[in-house]
């Protein structure tokens, strides 16, 4: 029974141990790994403090200048440019919008010729509506042709 318990011991001593390695070198890689980054992040913080100073040497109002006076030709602003509100052109009046959306939804007065009269007498509703059949035959004075 004590060899046992010695075997059991020492296969839990080696299994911890195996554990406790795994553990270390794991963390060594990701300790490794957030090194390479903050390196990375060091390097491109750099950069943007490169590019601010050339960004603020481009801009700069005497480099600007020259440059405007070498390659534009433009003329001071004086009083001849300005303009009064007056001077500019008068709104169009747009009118009364709701009502030209309404009467362009209304029923129209004047109804086609070519409808039947039963079915230009009737107003249009928004509600439901009765299915009613219309005849389309012809209703003139002369009796039908026979044979």
């Amino acid at each position: 029974m004590i060899r046992l318990l010695n075997v059991l011991a020492i296969a839990g001593l080696i299994g911890s141990a195996i554990y406790a390695y795994s553990i270390k070198y794991d963390t060594l890689y990701q300790a490794g790994q957030v090194s390479k980054l903050k390196s990375a992040l060091h390097k491109e913080r750099q950069a943007i403090a490169v590019l601010r100073a050339e960004w603020q040497l481009l801009t700069r109002p005497d480099r600007l200048q020259a440059a405007v006076e070498r390659h534009l030709a433009l003329e001071l602003i004086g009083d001849e440019h300005l303009a009064r509100l007056s001077d500019l052109p008068a709104r169009p009046d747009r009118g009364d919008e709701i009502g030209r959306l309404l009467a362009s939804t209304a029923t129209p007065t004047a109804t086609p010729k070519d409808k039947p009269l039963n079915a230009r007498d009737e107003p249009r509703t928004t509600g439901s509506v009765a299915t009613r059949t219309v005849s389309t035959r012809n209703l003139s004075t002369s009796p039908p042709a026979t044979r």
